[in-house]
């Protein structure tokens, strides 16, 4: 509903649905609003990841941005041109687990100045990556 309406390659970045995925990307594209999950393998994101012909970045940031560029696209990618504003802002407790996380270890937050239950939070995530051998 965000999306009726708007231009050719609005989008959306958002947490994913999926436990098995960090971010997706809702986009307008064909004068319809579409969706592409954002997958992390390897310390890189993509939206093919076990495809070495799809772009790949080691961040979030510079997979938008390569999005952005019409000539980059191939018909079936996502066309990510104009970021669609946040309505509301991110709650601090989401925004100070960010910045911490951003900042320390998984095993470097046992070390913080923390009471047992903060850690407890900064080390819960709803993404849950599955091991492929």
């Amino acid at each position: 509903a965000l999306l009726e309406g708007k231009p050719e390659g609005t989008f959306l970045l958002r947490d994913s649905a999926q436990e098995d995925y960090l971010f997706s990307v809702s986009f307008r594209r064909y004068n319809r609003s579409l969706h592409a999950r954002i997958e992390q393998w390897n310390h890189n994101f993509s939206f093919d990841a076990h495809d070495p012909c799809v772009f790949h970045s080691s961040t979030v940031t510079g997979l938008l941005e390569h999005y952005k560029d019409p000539s980059s696209c191939m018909f079936f990618e996502p066309l990510l041109t104009i970021s669609l504003n946040r309505t509301f802002p991110f709650s601090l407790q989401y925004i100070c687990r960010a910045v911490i996380c951003r900042c320390t270890t998984y095993d470097g937050i046992d070390g913080l100045p923390l009471p047992s239950m903060l850690q407890d939070f900064l080390k819960e995530y709803h993404y849950k990556q599955k091991v492929r051998v």
